[in-house]
């Protein structure tokens, strides 16, 4: 009987392990599951936040549609004036072109705001005096050669000759920092 002890211990033994293995089994499995069921929610997550980013895209870019349209027409305006020194010399060229008579210029730059795509600008104060016609033509020629530009003091006063006209400008140039 020795012999029969021996072998139910054994098989007590080899069920005891395979009831530990299948336990082990199953809680292994259980929690492989787990993880599944949660890495499937937060892929749904993600995919409804990528969607609800994706409306929120749409949203805005038809939203600012038209600002973008005004902006890439205009950035090859604010383009060509990059630094103080293209600006004035633009205004130069304006001033040579239009062949009027400078009295005085003075150039500086002024300070816009801080954090914005303009951070500064050009201001050219400027006083022409010539024929009323010409003067007063020069200066849309200049509205049209520098579109970005901004007067931001005119003022007309009678020259010193007969149809003269004496001419006190600020025109203001922004330099974008793009």
């Amino acid at each position: 009987m020795n012999h029969h002890k021996a072998a139910c211990a054994l098989l007590l033994f080899l069920v005891a392990a395979i009831l530990y293995g299948v336990n082990t089994l199953r809680n292994s499995t259980s929690d492989a599951r787990e993880t599944v069921r949660m890495s499937q929610s937060e892929a749904e997550m993600a995919e409804q936040q990528a969607q609800l980013a994706n409306i929120q895209l749409k949203t805005l870019d038809s939203k600012t549609a038209e600002l973008r349209l005004v902006f890439n027409e205009w950035k090859p305006y604010f383009e060509a004036h990059r630094t103080a020194q293209d600006a004035e010399q633009r205004i130069a060229e304006v001033i040579r072109e239009g062949d009027v008579f400078l009295i005085s210029q003075k150039f500086e730059t002024d300070e816009v705001g801080k954090d914005s795509v303009i951070e500064e600008a050009l201001v050219a104060d400027l006083v022409v005096e010539d024929d009323y016609a010409k003067t007063l033509n020069w200066l849309g020629r200049l509205e049209e050669a520098i579109p970005s530009c901004r007067i931001t003091r005119c003022q007309l006063l009678r020259g010193d000759r007969g149809n003269d006209i004496h001419l006190e400008l600020q025109v203001q140039i922004p330099i974008l920092k793009i």
